[in-house]
């Protein structure tokens, strides 16, 4: 009687032991060297981007009189720009905080904006603006995951490798929308997220009253007296919308519905211009605006009606597609419904929200903005036949 395994059983017995070894000590190792390789790869790619980014802003800045050896050492610098939220230990009066921090950012970027681009008029110094922002954004992803490579490479962690590889292409995926995104600013081409302001625009007919960052147009519609308010384009804004709602409220008395129609995240399987109807305050961002103005529709018993245009993060940063200008008319009918809700004879406003890049104050640029869009579906569909 032997205790050895004899023959080709021990031949079978040591190649399955190798393979035990190959399988939990050696095929890891491959594996984390394979990962690690890819990560370098994306990296690489983020960070071209970002100077890809920075480029179009220096270009921009040229074009509007700047010099270019200084506009490419202050985007360079200004690249790393952070605001930091205010302390809320304390939470009474965090929103004005947080208000002024933002408004102190934004007369940052208007002074370098200002700097690089000296020649440059409000609206396109507005673009100019929008373009460093989107550098700045991108410049966050990359350094966020340059971070998280490193951090990998420096301790070895498997687990925080695989979270990485399966969130990488999602945020690939963002960061191509933003680099897209950073031209259109550059260019003053309408983005997804300008949906809400580009349907407002559709429904003034004449020259609105301007205020700084916003514009409001009063119409009759269906026997109700309408305010219709977007951020004032065609340069990149966002406005102040809850100013403009309280000094309509300020001037002209009771109001009986606020209606706001603004870009919204999809869900995967969820159609791209796909328009929804709901309650509350549709805008997003820090959240000021929206605070101010849901305290005073509480305050004053105002219905408020929320109408969102669906598509995903990348789209709603990157050049408008056609098929978000087309849900256009279905929005407008979405608002048109409502306004039917307010009695007859009372005040109804409606606020278009997004960033009012390429988008004008009225129905005119419509048109325009059409034939662009088309202009630029033919581009890509070319290129794909490629």
């Amino acid at each position: 009687m032997t205790l050895l395994p004899e023959g080709g059983e021990l031949n079978r017995t040591i190649i399955w032991i190798l393979s035990l070894g190959i399988f939990f000590f050696i095929f890891p190792k491959m594996y984390f060297f394979m990962l690690m390789r890819e990560f370098e790869v994306t990296t690489r790619k983020l960070e071209e981007m970002v100077k890809e980014a920075r480029e179009i802003a220096v270009k921009l800045a040229e074009r509007e009189g700047g010099i270019r050896e200084k506009a490419e050492e202050i985007v360079k610098k200004f690249s790393d720009f952070f605001m930091i939220q205010p302390i809320d230990l304390d939470p009474y009066g965090i929103v004005y905080k947080l208000e002024h921090v933002l408004e102190s950012g934004e007369e940052r970027f208007r002074e370098v904006a200002r700097e690089i681009a000296p020649k440059a008029n409000k609206e396109v110094l507005s673009n100019v603006m929008m373009t460093l922002k989107g550098v700045i954004a991108l410049n966050s992803i990359a350094k966020i995951v340059r971070h998280n490579v490193e951090l990998v490479r420096k301790t070895g962690n498997f687990q925080i490798a695989l979270i990485l590889k399966m969130v990488l292409p999602l945020i690939v995926k963002i960061a191509e929308g933003q680099l897209k995104g950073t031209k259109a600013f550059s260019e003053g081409k309408p983005i997804g997220d300008g949906v809400g302001p580009l349907v407002v625009a559709s429904m003034i007919d004449g020259d609105p009253i301007e205020e700084e960052e916003e514009i409001i147009y009063k119409k009759n519609i269906d026997g109700r007296e309408v305010f219709l308010i977007k951020p004032k384009g065609p340069g990149g804004r966002l406005g102040k919308l809850d100013k403009a709602i309280y000094k309509i409220i300020e001037k002209e008395g009771k109001i009986s519905r606020i209606i706001t129609v603004d870009a919204a995240l999809k869900l995967e399987g969820e159609e791209t211009g796909s328009v929804n109807e709901g309650v509350g305050v549709a805008m997003g961002g820090p959240g000021v605006q929206r605070w101010k103005i849901e305290k005073l529709a509480a305050e004053m018993g105002i219905p408020i009606d929320a109408i969102a245009i669906k598509m995903s993060e990348k789209e709603a940063i990157s050049p408008m597609k056609k098929k978000i200008f087309d849900s256009i008319e279905e929005a407008r009918e979405s608002i048109l419904r409502a306004i039917k809700r307010a009695p007859l004879g009372s005040r109804v406003i409606v606020v278009g929200v997004g960033n009012t890049c390429g988008i004008g104050n009225n129905k005119d640029y419509i048109k325009k903005i059409e034939d662009e869009i088309k202009e630029e579906e033919k581009k890509k569909s070319k290129e794909k036949g490629k």
